[in-house]
């Protein structure tokens, strides 16, 4: 098992945005949580176990890389896997208490815009992203912009995208991720 301290390094890696330190995570910390999604929290007779404990792992490294970005997470108390874990357990429960599944059948899932057999090179997968959002109309695409690149606060997205308030906006993000889902779904050959 790895140290805290290597632990508090990749924080501070993933802070200063080096993509050596995400992959490492990655890497290092799949396995041990799968294995404890599948072994401890997913329920056994739950449908599609690995597929929901895919995307409860891909969902907490999200949180653990925008609660960092952000500075919620400025040092950890536990151990990077700890925190990985403890975030996808309460993503589950949440998930069981609305009574859904993320994606009810694999095949539902989008292709990923990368094979992960190859290396990947940023600037190809910056530009395939790009490609996506010039697909959406201009509102969604100037939203989608500064919440996840430029990284803005609710508040300052809605003033400056002129929307009624924080709430507004977040709504308008889901549709608009929802619309940039069902493009690429639409255009990928199955």
């Amino acid at each position: 098992m790895k140290t805290h301290s290597f632990d508090q390094t990749l924080l501070e890696a993933i802070r200063a945005n080096d993509p050596a330190a995400l992959d490492t995570v990655y890497r290092t910390y799949r396995t041990p949580c799968l294995r404890f999604l599948l072994g401890r929290v997913i329920r056994r007779n739950h449908p599609n176990r690995e597929t929901v404990a895919v995307e409860l792992f891909t969902e907490s490294l999200i949180v653990l890389v925008n609660n960092i970005r952000s500075g919620r997470l400025r040092e950890l108390t536990a151990r990077i896997d700890t925190y990985l874990n403890a975030v996808g357990r309460n993503l589950y429960l949440k998930l069981e208490r609305r009574g859904r599944e993320i994606y009810r059948d694999p095949s539902e899932l989008p292709e990923p815009l990368v094979s992960p057999e190859r290396e990947v090179r940023p600037e190809e997968v910056r530009q395939e992203l790009y490609r996506w959002l010039g697909k959406l109309g201009p509102s969604c695409r100037q939203l989608i912009v500064h919440f996840y690149f430029l990284e803005l606060d609710w508040n300052t997205i809605a003033d400056l995208l002129g929307y009624k308030n924080a709430a507004s906006a977040k709504t308008n993000k889901s549709k608009c991720m929802s619309r940039l889902r069902k493009l690429y779904a639409e255009t990928v050959p199955k």
